[in-house]
């Protein structure tokens, strides 16, 4: 029976040497992706810890200054409901025009079409803010008049959205081989049969990157809200109008760290750690579903 050589042992001086630097600028690389993570969460923890409790996520900003008492369920309420309108909005939008540039990619409208995308992803978030002012807000001029509400901020949170959602909608396309959708079609698969079937299914991980991307990059917006909702220390009963204002805890850290008490620093750094488990547990629920659905479809396929 003859012996298993090991790749190792035929490998010159040199290229031990050469894989052994590779392998180290990896090691160093992958610690320099983790470090900027892994620094947000000792900074928010070391410094916000004493204002860490149960209590401080199930309940709500209280006393003078307000915050100073209470916790931060109105921002995370708050958070989730514009993550909701804004992804209702932008995910089948996105989606449609990702489908829409992949498939007709060689058109000139597929190409002046990328080519608007492409720069709505370089407008800057205060200008979005302004557009929804008028266009949501204002109760001059033109517009819906919804006020400064949660609906008139999610709906600008999702023209944010919409852009990139688009562009790694396609890419993920792309990424399907080409081989998969010429077997398709050559057995008798309409396009839409492809699209649905194949071509969707293969790149749902890509596409629930691209959603999640969307989400993380709302999250963190401030600007459009000052524009088009600013903040509510409460609960809302209604998504429109003078009392539709949300809550939002990127908006909620941003009041408490340029409010002059240590108390409310100290808040501002605890809710900037429950922001970032959030979006690590929004990370990790979509990568699952994104698993589940690929699971699902080579199982039913």
């Amino acid at each position: 029976m003859a012996e298993t050589v090991r790749p190792e042992k035929g490998l010159s001086p040199f290229r031990k040497v050469r894989n052994l630097l590779l392998g180290s600028l990896t090691a160093i690389a992958f610690v320099l992706a983790v470090t900027p993570l892994l620094a947000i969460i000792y900074v928010a923890y070391d410094r916000g810890k004493s204002a860490l409790s149960l209590s401080f996520i199930t309940s709500l900003p209280a006393g003078f200054p307000v915050g100073i008492e209470g916790g931060i369920l109105n921002g995370i309420v708050g958070s989730l409901i514009l993550v909701v309108i804004a992804s209702l909005f932008s995910v089948p939008i996105g989606i449609w025009a990702g489908l829409y540039l992949w498939d007709q990619s060689h058109t000139r409208m597929a190409k002046t079409t990328r080519l608007f995308s492409d720069l709505l992803l370089g407008v800057p978030s205060v200008i979005w803010g302004v557009v929804g002012f008028y266009v949501f807000s204002t109760n001059t001029g033109y517009g819906f008049h919804w006020g400064f509400s949660g609906l008139a901020a999610g709906l600008t949170l999702g023209f944010i959205m919409v852009p990139i959602v688009t562009r790694v909608t396609e890419q993920a396309l792309h990424d399907v081989p080409m081989s998969y959708i010429e077997g398709a079609l050559a057995l008798g698969a309409s396009r839409f049969q492809m699209v649905r079937g194949l071509a969707i299914p293969a790149a749902i991980t890509g596409i629930g990157t691209g959603i999640l991307l969307g989400v993380l990059n709302v999250l963190g917006q401030t600007a459009p809200l000052v524009f088009t909702n600013y903040y509510n220390t409460g609960i809302p009963h209604s998504l429109v109008g003078s009392n539709g204002s949300v809550g939002d805890l990127a908006m909620q850290i941003f009041i408490y760290i340029h409010e002059p008490s240590k108390e409310l620093h100290v808040k501002a750094m605890a809710a900037a750690l429950v922001l970032t488990v959030i979006v690590l547990l929004l990370d990790m629920g979509i990568r699952l579903l994104a698993w589940g659905s690929r699971k699902y479809a080579q199982k039913n396929g």
